[in-house]
């Protein structure tokens, strides 16, 4: 049974790479306020499944080298801040084996393009690759691997990053306006690179309108492959799964709050192929680990 369920990268050897962060950081917020994020609306509110050049400026790439040289796009995340993107905690200490983490890309919008991306005479600014100076791994995760609890991390630039029209951060849910008291039911886009039937990485970030489901039905669908969910995760129903399979780990899902998006999920685990309905994509839940990602931030 164990064939229902992957995690969204290849999975080697757990713990290959994870740097902890160090000693007591400053206690202060560094996250943006709402008027300095989330800046991603347009009026294409629904439907769409290729987002334009600008849409979703947060949206980043975390680039692997394998053994063999050759690199790889493998798991996307967000920028939160000009120093620092979040991402799933396995897109660092869960990849294969003599893998390494050689850089984060922001900006991109069109992996095919070898020039600057262009649409409709809009021509985006080169795309940024951005050196890393530290990965921050949730202290817990791994204490359940199949059921990738505190699937979260976060990953520091070794310089700020400059914002412009195609680079911008998304808004966490500090606050509480910001939360959904009752996310059942819940309308969020997930974006993000994804995979597709064939599982290849599509060559543009995706978007997928999805909806957030009752935790006891998703428990239901999982608890016959030895899963337990906890409240710390989201799970969440892919209407068309075969328009976009599902994103890599480590994507956004959002949800509007007034004229601003804020990031509530980070893509976790779900079920292998793009065809099975039943069984719902489960995500990280942002909002339970605000305390977390501001402690580790310096």
């Amino acid at each position: 049974m164990t064939q229902l369920i992957r995690l969204l990268i290849p999975v080697g050897m757990l713990g290959s790479i994870i740097l902890m962060c160090q000693g007591q950081p400053t206690p202060k917020s560094t996250l943006p306020r709402p008027n300095e994020c989330g800046d991603g609306l347009s009026d294409r509110l629904i439907g769409g499944i290729r987002p334009l050049i600008g849409e979703y400026p947060w949206a980043a790439l975390i680039q692997y080298r394998k053994p063999d040289g050759k690199l790889e796009f493998s798991c996307g995340g967000s920028l939160i801040n000009s120093r620092y993107v979040l991402t799933a905690a396995h897109c660092i200490s869960g990849i294969p084996k003599n893998w390494k983490i050689i850089g984060v890309r922001l900006g991109e919008h069109d992996l095919s393009s070898a020039g600057p991306d262009c649409e409709n005479e809009l021509c985006a600014d080169p795309h940024i690759d951005m050196a890393i100076d530290k990965l921050i791994v949730h202290e817990d995760h791994n204490n359940q691997p199949r059921s990738q609890w505190d699937d979260i991390a976060l990953i520091r630039f070794d310089r700020d990053v400059t914002f412009s029209e195609f680079i911008r951060p998304i808004c966490l849910p500090i606050d509480d306006e910001a939360r959904p008291s009752n996310t059942t039911g819940l309308r969020v886009t997930e974006v993000g690179w994804s995979r597709t039937v064939e599982s290849r990485l599509s060559n543009t970030k995706m978007r997928s309108d999805l909806e957030i489901l009752n935790r006891s039905e998703c428990e239901t669908a999982y608890q016959q492959q030895g899963i337990t969910l906890r409240d710390t995760q989201l799970c969440v129903s892919r209407p068309n799964p075969r328009e976009v399979c599902h994103g890599i780990a480590g994507s956004a899902l959002m949800h509007p709050v007034g004229q601003s998006l804020y990031l509530i999920g980070l893509t976790s685990f779900g079920p292998t192929g793009c065809t099975n309905k039943n069984i719902p994509d489960v995500y990280t839940n942002v909002a339970s680990y605000i305390d977390w990602i501001e402690s580790k931030m310096e």
